[in-house]
């Protein structure tokens, strides 16, 4: 599981991005705990959204652990919440 930091900035995408990578070499779903987001911009949407379509491709999925009214209300801001639908395994 990876937990993802409270500020999703574009100043974080290229580290989460390398984190989203290990992450993908050692499982096939990947679990995302989102419980600590308080900010989210679009390219960290767009990054989640590009994990997203990789892992449909390979029929796999994005589990999400906790929530995050933040990282929702930026998803819902971009018209993705179809395409990124946050359903928490808690």
């Amino acid at each position: 599981m990876l937990k993802l930091p409270a500020e999703l900035a574009i100043t974080q995408v290229e580290n989460l991005h390398q984190d989203l990578l290990q992450e993908l070499h050692s499982n096939d779903d990947v679990c995302l705990d989102i419980s600590e987001v308080v900010r989210a911009d679009t390219a960290s949407v767009q990054l989640l959204c590009a994990l997203q379509k990789h892992l449909l491709c390979v029929h796999h999925k994005i589990i999400w652990i906790g929530q995050s009214e933040p990282l929702k209300n930026a998803i819902n801001r971009l018209g993705l919440s179809e395409y990124l639908i946050l359903e928490s395994a808690d």
